[in-house]
């Protein structure tokens, strides 16, 4: 068990995917322009916000890695530090809220986490911690801090949250 302290997790849906090769497998979609270009915002949006997180969980679709590559190249371009770790996992395809939050929770030893995944997952995951209805349009991302005391137990609490926001790419000026 790890004790009190503060806990930020961030759930960021991929950007903005491409469409216009319907023979690709969903798995295997890229982003479009808007996607590309969106990403850094959001990126800036994180270091404004101080949410670089200490480590990443990204779904193993290549739209989602490239949101995360464009992501991390905005980083060191402003000369952030990376985060610690950065996994690509295949289990948060297309992964719902539950499964989400599940694998989020493994990684209760760090102070911040991004997952970088997919609807519907992440707008009911972002709808259960809001305790509404909540839209994660592509690129947007959802911030919540802990107030939880007892690691890892609290972390499947909404009441081990607070609700800081959800930001979405049109809201940085798209």
């Amino acid at each position: 068990m790890i004790g009190a302290s503060t806990k930020k997790l961030l759930l960021m849906r991929h950007a903005k995917s491409d469409w216009a090769d319907e023979s690709l497998p969903d798995k295997d979609r890229p982003l479009n322009a808007r996607g590309r270009s969106t990403s850094p915002r959001m990126a800036q949006w994180m270091v404004a916000n101080q949410s670089i997180p200490d480590v990443i969980l990204c779904s193993s679709a290549l739209r989602t890695q490239q949101t995360l590559e464009l992501i991390l190249a905005q980083w060191e371009s402003l000369s952030q530090r990376p985060p610690r770790q950065v996994l690509v996992l295949d289990e948060l395809y297309l992964a719902p809220a539950a499964r989400i939050l599940s694998i989020a929770s493994q990684q209760v030893e760090h102070d911040s986490i991004l997952v970088l995944g997919h609807n519907p997952g992440m707008d009911d995951l972002a709808s259960y911690f809001g305790q509404q209805s909540l839209d994660m349009p592509t690129g947007a991302i959802a911030s919540l801090e802990s107030v939880g005391r007892n690691w890892p137990d609290d972390w499947l609490q909404v009441s081990s949250w607070v609700w800081r926001g959800l930001v979405k790419p049109r809201n940085l000026g798209e």
